[in-house]
């Protein structure tokens, strides 16, 4: 694991935080700021990552098509109102220099539909590559490596 500072450290952390925070209180038109205009958000099976097979289950090459999820997300698709809760892991710090931190962390998503019923939606880590600048963290790419290959419904939210 490499070594950052602890300012840092709390900069990645916060990051996370707010990532969470956007989905689980259905803040979604926040969640596109929180990467670099030209970025990578993936969704994908353990499996596939595991064989570098490129099919992902979503995938956003830049913050206008993250906007575009969301505006997707809020206009045209018909899904089951449900919300998430993301519990994570402790942070682990693969790689990192003045500009950018490679960093892995796991999750879990439990969603909850308007029924109350509470399920565990999905489990894995995220792999990420972090840029660090004058403006704080940004995420440039974050890789969801979920262990399932299984969705069990419409994959509208992010994870």
């Amino acid at each position: 694991m490499a070594d950052v500072s602890e300012a840092v450290r709390r900069q990645i952390e916060a990051l996370n935080a707010r990532y969470v925070r956007a989905i689980d209180d259905d803040k979604l038109e926040e969640w596109p700021s929180l990467f670099t205009e030209q970025c990578l958000y993936r969704i994908t099976t353990r499996e596939n990552f595991a064989q570098g097979l490129p099919m992902p289950l979503m995938e956003c090459a830049s913050r206008g098509m993250l906007i575009d999820r969301v505006t997707g997300y809020r206009r045209v698709n018909i899904y089951e109102p449900q919300r998430y809760t993301h519990m994570l892991s402790g942070l682990a710090i693969d790689s990192a220099d003045e500009a950018r931190v490679t960093t892995r962390q796991s999750y879990l998503v439990v969603r909850t539909m308007v029924t109350g019923e509470m399920t565990i939606f999905s489990a894995g880590v995220y792999f990420d590559k972090i840029a660090l600048g004058a403006d704080g963290a940004l995420f440039e790419e974050r890789i969801v490596v979920q262990e399932s290959r299984r969705v069990d419904t419409l994959l509208v939210i992010p994870i």
